[in-house]
């Protein structure tokens, strides 16, 4: 499953994409690209590199703020 993430339909995923977009908002800031390609380059970087809890301490973070 996890192995086909260059597959994932993101909108099929919402929650995924919210992390995702909560993730790369953080990280990026201004240069944030939020585009379907660009999140799941990310979403693969970030398994590839067993980062993937990364996403859900953006969240936590984001909560935070409000």
């Amino acid at each position: 499953m996890i192995e086909n993430l260059e597959k994932i339909n993101l909108d099929e995923t919402p929650l995924t994409r919210q992390l995702l977009e909560n993730y790369v908002l953080r990280m990026y800031e201004d240069e944030a690209d939020l585009s379907d390609e660009s999140l799941k380059t990310e979403l693969i970087l970030l398994k590839n590199s067993n980062e993937l809890q990364q996403l859900v301490l953006a969240e936590a973070l984001t909560n935070l703020k409000m």
